[in-house]
């Protein structure tokens, strides 16, 4: 199903109720057969400090002739002055091998499965381009597990059953230097000792669909233990178009994005290996 949609920055669709809370740590990732991909990372911060003076001044004069007259004279001046400080701060992450730039999976992650010993690994490429100021975006916030009761369809705490960590723990995105523009966040997700169940994993944000940007919920399912019991309510994703705005152009896209839009592509997805 599909229909049009404008929003400054979508989250996923209003009928997919989001739950749980995700833990944010260092990011420790199982060998695999390839070499891992390093990359830079780099975080543009902005303050801004305004001060103002204001300055009053009096000045009295006194005439003698016939009579006495005297004269008041008050003076007010006021500056202000604005201090603008950059920061910009630079990082070396490592990422997984498979989490190259130039792969696009697409919307779905399919069927992931976590284990206890070792992660699950999703690549997720983002983008928000603003033209005026910057966006800091926590990383661990912008992925989503969730789950329903098999009887009632009520939420469940579906995250409390896994750890998620990210390659990084905040990122600034867009601003007048489109900082942070295209870059690859790495989520290792272990599921906790006893978990088992089919859960939905949801990414936050607008996807980079192949011929517009859509707004859809959930990107897939993830399974723990022998995947039982299923809290996966039935029905498939829904997606709603998204435009508007002023519009920015993503390397490898047919199209136009809005700005204040909070994008993203799938790049890969491996699964656990014990």
């Amino acid at each position: 199903m599909q229909g049009s949609g404008r929003r400054s920055l979508p989250y996923v669709a209003a009928a997919i109720l989001l739950a749980g809370v995700l833990v944010s740590a260092t990011l420790i990732l199982a060998p695999l057969s390839r070499s891992p991909m390093t990359v830079t990372e780099i975080s543009v911060t902005t303050a801004t400090e305004t001060t103002t003076s204001t300055s009053v001044t009096t000045t009295t004069a006194t005439s003698t002739l016939t009579s006495l007259t005297t004269s008041t004279e008050t003076s007010t001046s006021t500056s202000i002055t604005t201090a603008t400080e950059t920061t910009t701060t630079t990082s070396v992450v490592t990422l997984p091998a498979g989490c190259l730039p130039s792969q696009n999976h697409g919307y779905s992650s399919g069927t992931l499965v976590a284990g206890t010993s070792s992660p699950a690994i999703i690549c997720v490429q983002v983008y928000w381009f603003n033209s005026t100021s910057p966006f800091v975006v926590n990383a661990t916030s912008l992925l989503k597990i969730v789950g329903y009761a098999p009887s009632g369809g009520q939420p469940i705490d579906a995250a409390a059953n896994f750890t998620v960590t990210a390659s990084v723990d905040q990122l600034t995105l867009g601003g007048p230097a489109n900082a942070g523009e295209g870059t690859v966040l790495a989520f290792a997700i272990t599921a906790k000792a006893g978990a088992s169940g089919t859960y939905q994993l949801a990414v936050q944000g607008a996807q980079l669909g192949p011929s517009s940007l859509w707004e859809c919920g959930p990107n897939g399912d993830l399974v723990a233990g022998n995947g039982q019991p299923n809290y996966v309510p039935p029905g498939g994703a829904l997606c709603i178009t998204i435009s508007g705005g002023e519009s920015f152009s993503v390397p490898g896209v047919g199209y136009q994005v809005g700005a204040g839009i909070l994008c993203y592509r799938i790049i890969s997805v491996t699964n656990s290996t014990q």
